[in-house]
This record gives C-alpha cells, sequence and structure tokens, in this order.
C-alpha cells in the first residue's frame, strides 16, 4: 500500500504541473530572460528605451517567479496530501513511505520511467508537429497535447496499477462510497450509431444520473483520487464536435463510454486478438464483482452537487452480456436503442471507413480506442463473436458486412435479453419525443417533465431506402426489426412490453 501511495503521490505531482502549464510558464519566464539579455547588447536601442524594456522585463520575471514558486508549492503540497491522508487512515506509515521514496530501487525506477515517459513525449510531439492542428485534438475531439498521450499510454498499458489504485481509492474515499445508496443503476447499451449517446446524453442532463466524463481520463477507474487531483486545476475546453464528424459536442464535463475499460481490466480472456467472446450468464469473477459495485457508487459520489443517486453508463459492449449484467446488478435497468438496419448498417460502414483513414494518419488514434476497449471501428475492429458464424474483417468496407453484423447482434439480444431490458425505438423517439419520452420516464421511474426538456433537442431521421443486399438477408433484418420495435415502449405505455424466455 505504501507503493501505491508513493505512486499516486508522483502521479499527482506530474498531474498538477501539467494541468498548472509548468513548462509553459518556466519558458516563457527564460524567453523573456533572453529577450531582456538581447534588448542590453542592442546598438539599435537608446538607453532610456533598454531601461524601460529591462523594467518590464523585470516586473514581468517577478511575476514568472512568483508563479513558478506557487506551482512548486502545489506539486510539493499534492503528494505529500496523498501521504499524510494514507498516515491519518491506517494505510501508509510516514516514516516507511520516506523511507521508500529515498531508496535507491524508487529514485532508479522512477528515473527510469520519467526518462521513458520524457522520451515518448519528445517522440509524440515531433509526430504531432505533423498532423493538422484538427487531428491534434485527439480521436475524441478533446484537446490531447504530447504530455497528454504520454500519460494516457501509461494509464491503458498498467491496468493492474490501476487495479490497485481503486483498491486505495476505495480506502480513502470509504466516508463518500455508499453503495447502497447508488441504487437502480441505467445501463444504455446497443450496437454503436444506434443512438446510444443521445440516450446517454439525454439521460445525464437529469440531476439523479452520475455518468463517467472526460475528466476522469485516463485513470477510469479511480474516478474520485483522479478526478480531485485533477478537478480543481483541470483545464476548461470549448465543446468542439466528436471525431465520428455526426454534429455530436463534446467537452470535458461531457458523458462518455469509458465503463468498458474496467471489464477490459478484469476480463482479459474474452478479448481475443480478432473478436470479442461474449459472455454467460453464469461466469464468475468475484474481484470484479466487489470492484464494479463499489465503482458505480463512486461515479455517483464523484458528481458535483450531491443530488446524483443512480449511476448511467453506455456501453455498448454491454449487449455481448445482458444475462450476466441482469445477474450481477439484479436492481438495474438496460436501455438498448434500436435504429432502422438500413440507416444504422450504412453508418456503422461509413464510420469504419472514416475510423480507418484515422488511424491509419495516427497511431494514437488507434491505441486510445483500443485502450478505452473500443474495439468497434477501423483498425481496433474487434467484432463481438454474436453467433458461430466469423465475420471477415477484410470484408468490413462493405455494406453487407455490417448488415449480416446487425443481424446477427440483434438475434442475439432478442435470445438473451430479460426482464430488466427495456427497447426504445430511436426513429420513433427522434420522430415523436413527445410521445415516446413519456414512456420511457415511467420505465425508468423518472420525472416526465425533465425528460422531455432534456429531449428537446431531438430531431427526427431521415429515411432510408431499402439497400442492396441479398434478399434473405433483407427479409430476415425487416422481420427483427420488426419484433424489436414491437417490444419497444410505447405511448401510455408505462409498463414496456417484456421478453419472454427464447
Amino acid at each position: 500500500m505504501t507503493l501505491l501511495a508513493l505512486i499516486a503521490g508522483c502521479l499527482a505531482f506530474i498531474a498538477v504541473l501539467r494541468v498548472t502549464n509548468a513548462v509553459a510558464v518556466t519558458g516563457q519566464a527564460a524567453r523573456t530572460a533572453q529577450q531582456a539579455a538581447a534588448v542590453m547588447q542592442s546598438r539599435e536601442l537608446s538607453d532610456d528605451e533598454k531601461e524601460a524594456h529591462v523594467r518590464r522585463a523585470s516586473a514581468h520575471l517577478l511575476r514568472s517567479f512568483a508563479g513558478i514558486t506557487l506551482i512548486g508549492a502545489a506539486a510539493l503540497l499534492a503528494p505529500a496530501a496523498i501521504l499524510w491522508g494514507g498516515q491519518s487512515l491506517g494505510i501508509v506509515r510516514m516514516e516507511e513511505a520516506l523511507e521508500m521514496a529515498l531508496g535507491w530501487p524508487f529514485l532508479l525506477g522512477t528515473t527510469a520511467v520519467a526518462l521513458g515517459g520524457w522520451g515518448v513525449a519528445r517522440a509524440l510531439r515531433t509526430s504531432d508537429e505533423a498532423v493538422s492542428v484538427d487531428q491534434r485534438t485527439g480521436p475524441a475531439g478533446v484537446p490531447y497535447g504530447a504530455v497528454d498521450r504520454a500519460l494516457h499510454s501509461f494509464a491503458f498499458r498498467n491496468p493492474d496499477l490501476q487495479k490497485n489504485l481503486a483498491d486505495m481509492e476505495t480506502r480513502l474515499y470509504r466516508r463518500s462510497i455508499d453503495p447502497e445508496r447508488a441504487r437502480r443503476p441505467v445501463f444504455v447499451t446497443s450496437l454503436p450509431r444506434a443512438g446510444t449517446t443521445v440516450m446517454l446524453d439525454m439521460l445525464a442532463r437529469l440531476p439523479e444520473f452520475a455518468s463517467a466524463t472526460y475528466r476522469h481520463m485516463p485513470f477510469t477507474l479511480t474516478p474520485l483520487l483522479w478526478g480531485h487531483i485533477t478537478g480543481a486545476m483541470q483545464r476548461k475546453a470549448e465543446v468542439s464536435e466528436r471525431a465520428h464528424g455526426d454534429g455530436i459536442e463534446i467537452g470535458f464535463d461531457s458523458p462518455e463510454a469509458f465503463e468498458e475499460m474496467a471489464w477490459l481490466a478484469f476480463w482479459q480472456d474474452h478479448y481475443h486478438d480478432d473478436r470479442i467472446v461474449p459472455w454467460k450468464a453464469d461466469e464468475s469473477h468475484p474481484e470484479f464483482e466487489a470492484f464494479f459495485r463499489q465503482h458505480m457508487a463512486k461515479i455517483v459520489a464523484s458528481r458535483a452537487g450531491g443530488d446524483a443517486t443512480r449511476y448511467l453508463s453506455k456501453n455498448n459492449a454491454n449487449i455481448a452480456r445482458l444475462p450476466l449484467l441482469e445477474r450481477l446488478v439484479p436492481d438495474a435497468t438496460i436501455v438498448v436503442p434500436v435504429r432502422n438496419p438500413w440507416a444504422h448498417a450504412a453508418s456503422l460502414q461509413r464510420q469504419h471507413l472514416r475510423f480507418l483513414k484515422l488511424h491509419d494518419e495516427d497511431a494514437f488514434a488507434r491505441a486510445y480506442m483500443e485502450g478505452l476497449g473500443h474495439f468497434e471501428f477501423g483498425r481496433a475492429l474487434k467484432p463481438i463473436a454474436f453467433s458461430s458464424t466469423a465475420h471477415d474483417i477484410a470484408a468490413a468496407g462493405e455494406f453487407e458486412f455490417w448488415l449480416r453484423y446487425w443481424v446477427d447482434a440483434y438475434q442475439t439480444v432478442l435470445e438473451t435479453a430479460g426482464p430488466q431490458v427495456i427497447f426504445v425505438d430511436h426513429d420513433a423517439l427522434c420522430r415523436a419525443p413527445g410521445s415516446v419520452l413519456p414512456a420511457l420516464a415511467d420505465a425508468l421511474d423518472i420525472d416526465t417533465a425533465k425528460l422531455l426538456a432534456a429531449g428537446q433537442g431531438l430531431r427526427a431521421q431521415r429515411s432510408v431506402a431499402v439497400p442492396k443486399a441479398p434478399a434473405e438477408l433483407i427479409a430476415h433484418a425487416q422481420a427483427l426489426h420488426g419484433e424489436l420495435v414491437a417490444l419497444s415502449v410505447h405511448p401510455h405505455d408505462a409498463e414496456p412490453k417484456r421478453l419472454v424466455s427464447l
């Protein structure tokens, strides 16, 4: 535990330097000093001009030195606060921590990591100069510079460290974490492009829900610890369109699908090189089960204001584990948006082609998606093995590949969804939100007026003609979509239709 506390302290030290732009502040001070020296040596300026310039430079340097002093103090206080907090909770002994921190193994280890991180950051900074400003904002649309990329890579490559830090976080924040208060979670899941982000954004506007946000990145398994390290100092960013190019804008406070990182950290045997193996209802992982309920409570506790009582997530891969999710979280509701198969498959095809191009242009974009456990598109594509029929990834650029994948996915959903699953016809929701949202509010036991207000931006989707594809595939998709729509919540249908075991 002492080693984990020291590692957390180092991360806090780095976080303070990063969010306070320490490099930029010190660099500006150095440039000011160099400019002042150049002015003093200039033969073109009068003595009065030189004196005036030096006075301005001196004032600027004094402010810079004061800022550097404050940054240094904050950077030192952050790890000290973690160690003091650990000592007050009885999980860290300060004498032992200091002895370990001053020992050669820790000093050599941290030095090696720092040098390695510097090398990675330098390499990434060089690669950044070769890409456009739009690409430099990162695959999610949120700004990611070289240091951010190095930090994300470190977090993605060390899931065991994240799990250990999560254990320490549970002890540090045990008074704030209340699994009994964080009840009746809502899981939004479906294939990507089904309207899951629209559903997440709409529900996240309600005060009772709490969801992971970009401010929890990249240490998403420790939302309280990392959020408190960076939250007060985290830079603000204007919202920008996400990498999908679908008009949805995101910023650091936007809810996002980060839950899959937890499944990836604990269930690595389900993630093969070319596919993801679905979960069975009777699979057991006691360590994950204990972590997951605590994690949901942490997300609820992390929402500012303290009004949230329900965990909310969007995780497209959850459709591969519906029976298990219902067993692990018996008080949950699972919302599955359903979209017209022609429009849906065409959208999946477009996104795959879009991300192929992005991944070829920016290696970090692929590493970012894989680190999040998002294996839906591009070079990161790993189809979920819904059926025994393997999907040839080489054919993923074709519409038929995605329509067959759509059929396999939702046929499995029909066969595995239990009583906690409710379906929402995404096209009907966008076409007539005033009719569908009251039924959804009843199904989720939330305030109808608030949900209607949150859904004001919904707009009808464009109609899509029946595509060219094998006749039997078209017929299967049409019939399957009809079943899903029939099971969806409808106006005045406060109790949505439930599936029976097949």
